[in-house]
């Protein structure tokens, strides 16, 4: 039996929820039968009461209930996992009936065994002249069954008395009673209350102040406390998802969302209420909240965040379900209510659930149609606040959801060459593209400044096109998974081999190539001197502000990707030196028209090609052309004294200059006072 019981279970707290299950269960059908059988009298105040005995180490559960003859209890607790309650449905026929009971009432009777190591039922069925009997096991497999009358059952109903193990004598308390109520039974349709002792204090004459009060005078008064034991009701929540949209107001909503998920001062942005019927039933109300909530603003994903509640029947189950929504939708808020799903079996085994996939496609619709309600919205301020708080989570769905991807992808905001300080999607960049263009332009880097610096954007920036600013480490990962738009192929501006619409290739081809013939002689000395940091040098035409510019060939990686992949090995125990080799070597594509490169030409010509100052301005034009691309210095200091090496060369020829200037000076001024004399 324990193996059983724990191979169903892996949370003890559990039990007190099957049971509160099982009685409302006893409690709904009862109801159902008074009103099919016309005894009103039945019906009146169905209720469940839980009580706990220190002295004799018990909790008592009672409802009032259909209650169990001797056969029933015969049949519904002599073997595990013998359901009352299927069998109640196969008993009405089609089992379409309105009872919304609870099911598999066996398994989750035994539930009381993860607690107790004995039990007793003491039950009375609402048949005609029924006694009471009591029923009694300590989990073994033998029971006893016997009449009852020590503490009569008015009515009908059912009474379990656990007694408790010695290691799970913190249910006694009602303290811990009234918390596992809360968590998993607040909504359960039928009253539950606890007894519970209560402290009050109240005013009451102070005899030993008023012995020698004078006659007509108010008597004093003092505060004493007075304790007293009663029921106290627990689920005073209401499920509102019961109820139809048209019924709830939007303050309701709010008022729900708040208090459900601890959220008093978030305003969700959206929400929907909707219901699944047919193969499969649930009710559901999700809420996309107004900002971030706390647990994911150190962790997006965090595996302790409880974002969607699943009931089934209106009692809790878990709020940890990796499967009811894919990760990408970590941020949306929720109710799930199954009529469907298992009660009493383990998180492990609902996930396997093939009705749990059925409703995880139907809440990825719904939160979809309501991202796009808030994109839609008049008040354009509502998205990017969403934007904000959860554009990452929609980048992430780019990447792991394909079922959804063509959805997710319009939903996408960036920022652009064009746009300012605003956001836009690619809709609204294919409005503003140039006649005849075919190619959505793009670039990578830590930043929109940063993207605004990129020498590789300048290139397309000066032909009028605009530019699409991906600047977070999760951009590049995410745009790989958009090879096209509609149909406009997705073009990184950094990679070589850019090309444009509007221009014929062959005459572009031919055209760079009479460049790097043209100068030949400044490519062939940075290709030497630069040799081991880039895997080749093009001059072009493309770069109109910049001297140099970094690109990628068609399959390296971004310096924002190396920075990641980088960072990734050393956090793995490895070691940053070298990594992927000379696979992510970069070109170096220089603009031969810019006075820097035009200098450096001269130097080679002037100097020859083993000068060390022509060297050091080499490495220098790649050390400025890495930093503007978005590459990081490999050695900090070596730049450092480049730059130093630089200003003494320029220093000595200014002052060399001011030297020769301060003697042609002076030797006019001898020249007039010669002329003078």
């Amino acid at each position: 039996m324990d193996i059983i019981i724990n191979s169903l279970y892996s949370n003890r707290d559990v039990f007190l929820r099957e049971l509160v299950s099982n009685a409302a269960d006893a409690c709904d059908k009862k109801r159902f039968l008074s009103i099919t059988d016309g005894d009103t009298a039945a019906l009146a105040n169905p209720e469940i009461k839980i009580k706990s005995d220190k002295d004799a180490m018990t909790v008592t559960i009672e409802d009032t209930g259909v209650g169990m003859t001797k056969s029933e209890l015969q049949n519904n607790l002599g073997r595990i996992a013998q359901s009352g309650t299927k069998k109640f449905m196969e008993a009405l026929g089609e089992g379409k009936a309105d009872v919304n009971l609870i099911g598999q009432f066996g398994v989750g009777f035994y539930s009381a065994y993860l607690v107790a190591d004995k039990v007793e039922v003491v039950t009375k069925s609402m048949q005609a002249d029924s006694p009471q009997y009591k029923w009694t096991s300590d989990a073994s497999s033998s029971y006893t069954i016997s009449e009852d009358n020590s503490d009569p059952i008015e009515g009908s109903g059912t009474r379990l008395i656990l007694h408790l193990k010695d290691d799970a004598l913190e249910y006694m308390e009602s303290a811990k009673l009234e918390e596992l109520l809360q968590h998993y039974s607040e909504f359960v349709e039928f009253p539950i209350s606890v007894w519970k002792e209560k402290t009050e204090y109240k005013q009451v004459p102070d005899e030993e102040a008023n012995k020698d009060l004078p006659e007509g005078e108010e008597p004093k008064m003092k505060t004493v406390p007075e304790t007293t034991e009663d029921y106290e009701l627990m689920n005073t929540n209401k499920p509102i998802w019961l109820r139809t949209p048209n019924e709830v107001t939007e303050e309701e909503y709010k008022d729900f969302y708040q208090s459900a998920f601890r959220a008093t001062y978030d305003e969700p942005l959206a929400h929907t209420h909707f219901s699944l019927e047919g193969q499969i039933e649930c009710k559901s109300i999700l809420y996309i909240p107004g900002m971030l909530p706390f647990e994911l603003s150190k962790d997006m994903f965090d595996e302790d965040a409880k974002n969607i509640r699943l009931y089934v029947k209106r009692v809790f189950i878990n709020d940890k379900f990796e499967d009811i929504v894919p990760r990408w939708l970590k941020f949306v808020r929720g109710v799930v209510d199954s009529q469907d799903l298992p009660l009493n079996v383990s998180r492990e085994i609902l996930q396997k659930s093939k009705v749990l996939s059925i409703i995880n496609k139907r809440l990825v619709r719904k939160s979809l149609d309501m991202i796009k309600d808030i994109e839609s919205d008049e008040d354009e301020s509502k998205y990017i606040m969403f934007w904000n708080n959860f554009g990452k989570y929609l980048k992430v769905g780019v990447i792991e959801d394909r079922r959804n991807k063509d959805d997710i992808v319009p939903l996408l905001r960036f920022f652009t060459s064009s746009s300012g300080e605003e956001y836009a999607s690619l809709d609204q960049y294919i409005e503003n593209m140039k006649e005849n263009q075919k190619q959505i332009f793009y670039v990578t880097a830590d930043g929109k400044e940063k993207a605004q610096m990129s020498p590789a954007a300048e290139k397309v920036r000066s032909r009028g096109y605009e530019v699409l600013y991906l600047t977070e480490p999760i951009d590049e990962i995410m745009i790989e998974n958009v090879p096209d738009y509609k149909e406009f192929k997705l073009v990184d501006v950094s990679k070589e081999g850019l090309s444009f619409d509007d221009e014929d290739k062959e005459e572009r081809k031919k055209k760079e190539e009479e460049l790097n013939v043209d100068h030949k002689a400044v490519k062939d000395f940075l290709e030497g001197a630069l040799a081991g940091k880039v895997q080749k040098v093009q001059i072009t035409d493309l770069l109109s502000d910049s001297p140099a510019a970094l690109v990628q060939s068609a399959y390296g990686m971004s310096p924002t990707m190396q920075r990641y992949m980088k960072a990734q090995n050393v956090a793995a125990g490895g070691s940053d030196d070298g990594m992927m080799g000379s696979f992510n070597q970069a070109v170096l594509e220089v603009n031969p028209a810019h006075p820097i490169v035009l200098d450096l030409e001269r130097m080679v010509r002037s100097q020859g090609e083993e000068s060390d100052e022509a060297k050091d301005f080499a490495v220098l034009l790649y050390d400025v052309a890495a930093l503007t691309s978005g590459y990081e210095i490999e050695d900090s200091g070596d730049f450092a004294q480049r730059i130093l090496s630089m200003m003494t060369i320029k220093s000595k020829s200014d002052i060399r200059d001011v030297e020769v200037e301060a003697q042609n000076v002076e030797q006019e001024h001898v020249e007039d006072n010669h002329e003078n004399v």
